[in-house]
Parts: C-alpha cells; structure tokens; sequence
C-alpha cells in the first residue's frame, strides 16, 4: 500500500516516541509530528485525526486508548507513562531546589532539564539531567561553582556510580554565546533535545534566545513550538 507523506510522518512519529516508551495524545502527534520532506508544511490537527481514524494501514498499526495513541501491542505503555509522571514529579521538586541555589551564582542565566524529566517520563530509578548556561567567558567558573553547590545541598551524580536514582547529573554547560548546537549534531535527537528542554529558572527571557539560535529544528519538527 503506498502511504502518502502525512501517513508515513504520523506512523514515524509514533514509531520514534515508542523507543521511548511514550504515548501521544493527538496534540502531542501535531507538536511533535516529524518532516518526512525538506520542502516542509505544516499539517493540521484535524487532518492527522482524519487519517488516525479513516485510514486503513494507519488503523491497522495503530491503536487508541486513554486519550493516547501508540503501536498495536503497545498497550502497557499508557499505563508506564502515567506511572513515570508520578516519580517525574519527585524528581522535579529536587532539581528546583537544587536551582533555587544555582540562581545565586551571578553569572548564570539559565538552569534547565532534559532528557526524559523534561518530558516526565523519567523512571524510578533515573537521574536528574540539568543543562547550565553560563555568561559569555565565564563558562568554567560557573562549572566548578555549580559542582560545589550540587556537592553541597543535593547527590550529584558520578562517572562511577551504578546507583544514580535522583542524583543531579549535570550533563551540559553552555557559553551565552555558544548556544547553537553543532551542525554536525543537528539531527532528530538533538531537535527533541532541544525542544522538550523545560526552563526552571532564567535570566533576560535567555530561553526565547535558545530557541532563536536553534531554528534549524524545523526541518525536523515543522508544527513544534514552545
């Protein structure tokens, strides 16, 4: 059966977010949907809709449960999100204390997370990614500060640790003026990198100029914004 590119975007969009572990609800398809052509269009939510619920290959791969949709067989994932939402909720509460003390530090302008807690489909067990923009030269003195106070007020995680579960992992750190991502790494990781990334605290509005630099994303995810 030939699949026009709609289908193929929403079948591939759902296929991606399944490696994972994680349903969509129909607006999470829409947000998320991914280009299947460089010549991008952004589709509508009525018409993913129409083809989630008329088309008979889509139908066939697909199934709906909860307000969410997944891959046929998938039906244990509907429950593990809403189980993995619950401890995300724990987990944010520690990274938010955490920031209350990373704002102190007066060359930083943003402290974010990423990965799964920005989604809040972390697992029990997972860590707590953080991503650290600091002002323009101060980059590695913001570094070792914010080692100090993750040391100090919370378990930051180790290269050694087989234990890792709540521990702050600080993952990346950002110069102002280095906030593209290389275009060696833009590719559909790095675009849901960066747009499932959830500010905790910011200086300036700094998270509009993030996104602002890293407009390239759109050639992966055309209906996303934040």
């Amino acid at each position: 059966m030939i699949m026009t590119k709609l289908q193929k975007a929403i079948l591939k969009t759902l296929a991606y977010a399944d490696v994972f572990e994680y349903p969509l609800t129909l607006t999470e398809i829409h947000r998320f949907l991914i280009s299947e052509t460089k010549n991008v269009r952004r589709n509508t939510q009525e018409e993913i809709r129409k083809e989630l619920n008329k088309n008979p290959y889509l139908v066939s791969h697909i199934s709906y449960h909860d307000d969410f949709y997944f891959l046929k067989g998938r039906e244990k994932i509907v429950v593990l999100r809403e189980k993995r939402e619950k401890w995300s909720q724990s987990k944010l509460k520690i990274a938010q204390k955490v920031t209350q003390w990373l704002k102190l530090i007066p060359f930083i302008k943003m402290v974010a997370v990423t990965g799964n807690l920005a989604m809040k489909n972390a697992d029990g067990n997972d860590d707590i990614d953080l991503l650290v923009v600091a002002s323009k030269n101060r980059l590695w003195l913001a570094r070792l500060l914010t080692v100090l106070i993750v040391e100090l007020v919370a378990n930051r995680r180790h290269p050694q640790d087989k234990e890792v579960k709540d521990k702050i992992c600080l993952n990346m750190f950002l110069d102002e003026n280095h906030l593209q991502i290389p275009p060696n790494e833009q590719d559909l990781y790095s675009t849901h990198e960066v747009c499932q990334l959830k500010p905790l605290w910011q200086k300036d509005n700094f998270y509009q100029k993030f996104l602002e630099v890293n407009q390239w994303i759109k050639k992966f995810l055309p209906n996303w914004k934040n």
